[in-house]
């Protein structure tokens, strides 16, 4: 899609990609919709389309500096001694005197050469706008991306509060177990406070996650530019992003889309047409000019007149001002030149390390899955020996955390991918309301059924727990059935944390 657009179309996109799930829309906010409803309502994106809208003015500015100038002109004077009411017309006749004149009349003026200040004139124009349009674009791409940071935070921090409350639920069950244990002899006091100390800083855990996920959403709403709170989010489904197979490819997009080169390559052409009008200003400047008025004195017979005309303009001397901004218009081209170096290498940097990123976190992700498998599995030995009296409690809740933690893991591992999508996308430059718009979005019932998976261990308690048998094979649609769609980047929630 390409995002030069002008504020009204781009304003009519996102109205398109709402009005395709209106209904949808009215019950939840979905990641696409959050995007568009972003480029076309935060204010800080109106003032930007503003200012590319004054320079498209300033383009029809300059535009007419090169045109035909007419003025009225009119003008009543009383004297203090009769005066001249019109130039001797004719040898011998004396023209007529008054002390009241009046003239009226219409004035031209044409320019002939400017020394082609005012063609520069035009094109710094064109190029001022282009690089307003580029800022508007390089503000959309950085609002994007955070819109795609805080909304899969804020999943990410609902999915924890679920799982939260499902360990809290099975931790109540274990204490009634432990309780019951204690009234028969069969557990020490001690196991029962261990529990209860696990329990708090579970709860604990839940306020703080609660609190993150309500100062993200709050964040949200902000960035889509409202005063209210948000609908309730739509959870992720699997997107394919169009992202390139190699870095290589990734630099190569980045170079020819980037908004923040784009905007140095039009400053440097305007610098280029700065030179030429402070050159242009040291050159002869002809103008045609015309004149016809009509003149009357105090009993309103009128004379007409007319001139016709070139007039010519030489600069010979103005101490060196004119020298010396075609010194500092030739000092702004180098200046651009070297920006737009040092953004090249900067924008190289961020695509190697946004590509990377990308690459780390499929990875992370693949290793924390494998982690809570494992925690799952040991949680659930620790659960048999404990019954069967090999283990104490310490153990059982030992890994209980563990496996806490390696979800906590999977579930951030998860969520960076998408972010990592998002921050490759922005560092080619084409990150756009539809860059995660899935074909099935609004069909949540997969990603629910992987999340019962999830918590299946929760929901019964310490006494069982699922394998990797129970969970199903991948799929083209769903590369790896453990994994959602996701996020922010960042370090996976430790126990208080918050966003």
């Amino acid at each position: 899609m390409d995002m030069i657009l002008k504020p009204f179309p781009r304003t009519l996109l996102a109205l398109t990609l709402l009005g395709g799930s209106l209904a949808h829309a009215a019950d939840t906010l979905s990641l696409t919709e959050a995007m568009a409803r972003a480029v076309a309502a935060n204010p800080a994106m109106l003032q930007q389309q503003a200012e590319v809208e004054k320079q498209t003015l300033e383009q029809g500015v300059a535009h007419g500096q090169r045109l035909p100038r007419v003025d009225l002109n009119a003008d009543y004077t009383r004297y203090a001694y009769s005066t001249l009411i019109t130039p001797i017309r004719a040898p011998g006749v004396f023209p007529p005197m008054d002390r009241d004149v009046a003239n009226i009349g219409l004035a031209l003026s044409l320019p002939l050469y400017s020394g082609g200040t005012l063609v520069a004139g035009e094109a710094l124009a064109t190029h001022n706008r282009e690089a307003a349009l580029q800022s508007l674009r390089a503000s959309e791409q950085d609002l994007l991306f955070n819109i795609v940071a805080t909304y899969t935070k804020a999943l990410h921090f609902r999915e924890l509060g679920t799982v939260l409350d499902a360990r809290i639920k099975a931790l109540q069950q274990q204490e009634k177990d432990i309780t019951l244990r204690l009234e028969q002899g069969r557990a020490a006091r001690l196991d029962l406070i261990r529990l209860q100390t696990q329990m708090s800083q579970a709860r604990y855990d839940k306020v703080s996650v609660t609190q993150g996920e309500a100062d993200a959403r709050s964040l949200l709403a902000a960035l889509l530019g409202e005063a209210g709170p948000v609908a309730p989010l739509a959870a992720l489904g699997p997107t394919v992003p169009a992202l390139p197979d190699t870095q290589a490819a990734a630099l190569t997009r980045a170079i020819a889309r980037r908004p923040d080169l784009l905007k140095l390559d039009a400053m440097g052409l305007a610098a280029e047409q700065k030179t030429a009008i402070a050159r242009g200003e040291r050159l002869p400047q002809v103008k045609l000019t015309a004149k016809a008025q009509e003149s009357s004195g105090g009993d309103w017979t009128g004379h007409d007149d007319w001139n016709l005309g070139l007039r010519l303009t030489m600069p010979v001397f103005d101490g060196n001002i004119r020298k010396r901004r075609v010194e500092q218009a030739t000092l702004e081209q180098r200046q651009m030149r070297l920006q737009r170096d040092d953004a090249h290498n900067r924008i190289a940097s961020e695509v190697e390390q946004a590509f990377g990123a990308l690459t780390e976190s499929r990875a992370r992700l693949d290793f924390a899955t494998q982690g809570e498998a494992e925690a799952r599995e040991a949680l659930r030995i620790e659960n048999l020996r404990y019954h069967s009296g090999e283990s104490t409690i310490t153990d059982l809740l030992g890994a209980e955390v563990a496996l806490w933690s390696a979800t906590a893991n999977r579930l951030q591992a998860g969520y960076d991918i998408t972010a990592s999508q998002a921050r490759l996308l922005r560092a080619m430059g084409e990150l756009a309301p539809d860059s995660f718009k899935s074909a099935a979005e609004g069909d949540r019932s997969t990603v629910v059924h992987r999340l019962e998976q999830y918590l299946a261990w929760h929901r019964c308690g310490f006494d069982c727990g699922i394998t990797d048998a129970e969970v199903p094979a991948p799929t083209a649609a769903s590369p790896h059935p453990r994994r959602i769609a996701a996020g922010h980047p960042g370090r996976p929630l430790q126990q208080g944390a918050k966003l």
